[in-house]
């Protein structure tokens, strides 16, 4: 009899701890929504703005609920190449320090015409009452085969459904970004060495003209094309490879009087901008923190700041980012 409950009490105990693990597993698998990211510890300053997992190619936006939303990839901790990247994520903040990480929205098992990995840098927009994410996805395994997918979400936490990709918009790595004129109307930039615009139809889906090359006054584009405006100026910028660069028109479509540098001394620069609560704000990454490399990188943030004639004053990437904003 004793040696019957002792048999019991191990299969229980046993039961219990495999319970535990499955239980464990399933947690990492499938993260809680709405994770509060811990504000940095003391003395480390604020940047990386997202420590607790890698993050790059941050596109930034101010939603009408009034928050910065943030959508980036996903780097692996370990990663010796681009393209285990998978799974976007997004990010929510009111004050600019302290993040809400709203999990994964989107992932390569959820693209039925893509391969696995390969989710490389995001773009988003709000269009027809409902959030948008544009992105750049191997059809095979390549950096050489790659579409401009389209997903949807109701809300800005998605998840987001994959809806196919944008025909005439493919090739090398993309790195697509969508702009939104006063207008309505929408332009898509994308391109490596080449940059290239065309104005979306509305469904987001279809162009609705053919692409044109963007003339930018030099010729150290090499990706990562970005779109602002302000005060009626358009600003296209974009990664020369050895930091960020930038020009200004009239128009959306340039051509754009080359101005230099905008944040010189980040190797990589897949950046963003925003304006919120009266502060501009730069959205870039970092490699090489605690461990990091050009393929795990960390997503942070700096003020921007313009001159009296509309030209950007230089990116200086520093550890302290940015204040928290009083409520």
């Amino acid at each position: 009899m004793k040696q019957g409950f002792q048999i019991v009490v191990v299969l229980i105990f046993g039961l219990s701890l495999i319970s535990c693990k499955n239980e464990k597993k399933e947690q990492e698998a499938n993260p809680a929504d709405k994770v509060k990211v811990e504000p940095s510890v003391q003395n480390e300053g604020n940047n990386p703005v997202i420590r607790h997992i890698r993050t790059a190619d941050p596109s930034a936006h101010i939603w009408n609920d009034g928050k910065v939303w943030m959508y980036t990839s996903r780097d692996m901790e370990d990663a010796t190449f681009y393209d285990s990247m998978d799974g976007y994520r997004a990010f929510s903040s009111t004050d600019m320090v302290n993040w809400i990480d709203h999990g994964e929205v989107l992932h390569s098992r959820d693209i039925p015409w893509g391969a696995k990995g390969w989710m490389w840098a995001p773009t988003a927009i709000y269009k027809n009452d409902k959030y948008y994410l544009l992105y750049p996805h191997s059809v095979k395994g390549s950096k050489d085969d790659m579409r401009c997918g389209v997903a949807v979400s109701d809300v800005p936490e998605g998840p987001f459904k994959d809806l196919g990709w944008i025909e005439g918009v493919e090739g090398q790595w993309l790195d697509p970004c969508v702009f939104e004129d006063d207008d309505g109307k929408v332009y898509l930039y994308w391109g490596v060495k080449v940059p290239k615009i065309a104005r979306l139809k509305d469904n987001l889906l279809e162009l609705a003209e053919t692409p044109r090359t963007i003339e930018y006054g030099s010729d150290n584009f090499f990706e990562a094309s970005y779109m602002h405006k302000r005060n009626g100026i358009y600003y296209f910028s974009y990664n020369a490879g050895l930091g960020g660069f930038y020009g200004m028109a009239n128009n959306p479509y340039g051509p754009f009087e080359y101005k230099g540098a905008i944040n010189p001394k980040q190797r990589q620069d897949h950046h963003s901008i925003v304006n919120y609560k009266g502060q501009d704000y730069f959205f870039y990454h970092w490699q090489n923190w605690k461990g990091g490399s050009k393929f795990s990188r960390n997503t942070c943030v700096e003020y921007l700041y313009y001159n009296e004639d509309g030209t950007i004053q230089e990116i200086v990437a520093t550890t302290e980012g940015v204040q928290k904003i009083n409520q």
